[in-house]
């Protein structure tokens, strides 16, 4: 594991607020780390950070959920309610931004 449990909140917060994606910080947001054997899915270790969002749309908080590539300590894509994005990083400005979005 070369991120800890606070450092993967720490650039997941980054990473959302890079690309503006609005969520409720008031609200519980959480951590879980994923061994690249537990699952098929992910092909690396990585930790899938839960942000809590639409509560103002949709009458209660929903979750994004966001892939931060452990070995790389880097964003992959977020998931969310009807859709998802690519995320892609500027090295230059130390900034990410999205690289594509579905739908």
């Amino acid at each position: 594991m070369n991120l800890t449990e606070k450092e993967a909140i720490e650039l997941g917060l980054k990473i959302m607020k890079d690309i503006s994606f609005l969520f409720d910080e008031s609200d519980n947001i959480i951590a879980v780390y994923t061994d690249k054997s537990e699952t098929k899915v992910i092909s690396n270790n990585s930790w899938l950070v839960g942000f809590p969002y639409g509560k103002e749309d949709y009458g209660r908080n929903v979750g994004a959920n966001l892939i931060i590539d452990d070995e790389l300590k880097k964003g992959i894509d977020i998931s969310f309610r009807n859709g998802s994005i690519t995320l892609g990083y500027d090295e230059e400005k130390d900034k990410y931004f999205v690289a594509k979005k579905f739908p």
